[in-house]
């Protein structure tokens, strides 16, 4: 026998050797049923549960909203009715079209929240698909698997640039029999090309606010081209993974990727990451605009990020998850006027 500090030298035995006694290495405990997968992020979970709509009770704010925007309609709605039997009294045609207007107006009204219904429902089923997908891999169950897998093609049946991928999914699904190879073969074939045009939008959106925050000369352009450029990305990005939300939709799912970057420690941006982009010792000697832009443009990265997080229908397995430094360090290529070929995953729009 050997002390603890004496390296044992190579030899040869036998596993049923009764002179080796027990092993002392201890195997490592498995995982609860209900523990996260390990490419899932923390608060991503309740992200996609609140995108769900999965919610425990109205809260007073939202019968405050709810009571409000229903008195202020109902006083719009009498308003209008009044206004209108004014104009048939007075006679003439302008009564009609007055009725016309109003018939117009309430049509499309119900047309434009009939959109956002339609949008919070299909943001809601990326994520059911995506919580299904989550307990597939953390349970490895083989049929779970494929009804994910099943989802996600019924999900972009609809894309030309798709169908390829989705015959060869078609053709070697029945072959995998291990749940997160079926994933992984599922993300392979059906989310890649999504994946690489994610990443243009987020990188084009980076460098078109880093450039008008550097050369704006007034903060409120800044912050209104931010937000406008920030909830343009949102909603592309969703539609682009099959959510299409409308305006309100975008509004909700800007308040969830806000919250998932507040959990995940996201938000966060100092002069390590201005360091990082730039180097070290220029950072002091950068104008003030530019050091705006850069920190808007950083800003935007974590945001969209966050949001392929979320609205992306699968989780990273075997895809590599996009990184901000790769945005930032194509920002510092084209800030300087080289020329190098795009990283692969990151294209322009």
């Amino acid at each position: 026998m050997t002390g603890p500090d004496q390296p044992r030298k190579p030899a040869v035995f036998r596993l049923d050797d009764s002179r080796l006694g027990p092993l002392e290495t201890a195997l490592p405990e498995p995982l609860p049923a209900d523990a996260p997968p390990p490419e899932e992020q923390p608060g991503t979970t309740s992200a996609l549960r609140a995108m769900m709509g999965w919610r425990r009770g109205i809260g007073w704010g939202g019968i405050f909203f709810s009571a409000l925007s229903g008195l202020i309609s109902l006083a719009l709605g009498i308003w209008a009715y009044k206004f209108i039997i004014d104009l048939f009294a007075s006679g003439g045609w302008i009564g009609y079209l007055a009725l016309a207007c109003a018939l117009i107006a309430a049509f499309a009204g119900l047309m434009i929240a009939g959109r956002e219904v339609l949008g919070f429902f299909r943001l809601g089923r990326v994520a059911a698909i995506r919580l299904k997908a989550d307990s597939a891999l953390t349970q490895a169950d083989k049929a779970l698997a494929t009804d994910v897998s099943h989802g996600i093609e019924r999900l972009f049946s609809g894309r030309a640039e798709l169908k390829w991928g989705a015959r060869r999914l078609a053709d070697h699904r029945r072959e995998v029999l291990d749940a997160r190879e079926l994933l992984i073969l599922t993300e392979r074939e059906m989310l890649r090309p999504l994946d690489i045009q994610a990443n243009g939008i987020i990188g084009a959106t980076v460098r078109r606010v880093a450039l008008i925050t550097a050369i704006s000369p007034s903060a409120i352009i800044d912050v209104g081209f931010v937000a406008v450029a920030n909830l343009s990305m949102l909603r592309r990005l969703a539609t682009l993974y099959g959510g299409r939300p409308g305006f309100l939709g975008s509004l909700r799912l800007a308040r969830l990727v806000l919250g998932h970057l507040a959990v995940t420690g996201g938000v966060a941006l100092g002069d390590d990451l201005i360091q990082q982009f730039i180097g070290h010792g220029l950072t002091a000697r950068l104008s003030a605009k530019l050091g705006e832009g850069v920190m808007n443009g950083a800003f935007t990265g974590r945001i969209g990020i966050a949001a392929v997080d979320l609205c992306r229908p699968l989780p990273y397995i075997e895809a590599e998850r996009p990184r901000l430094r790769d945005f930032l360090a194509e920002l510092r290529l084209r800030g300087k006027g080289q020329t190098t070929p795009a990283k692969p995953g990151v294209t322009d729009e």
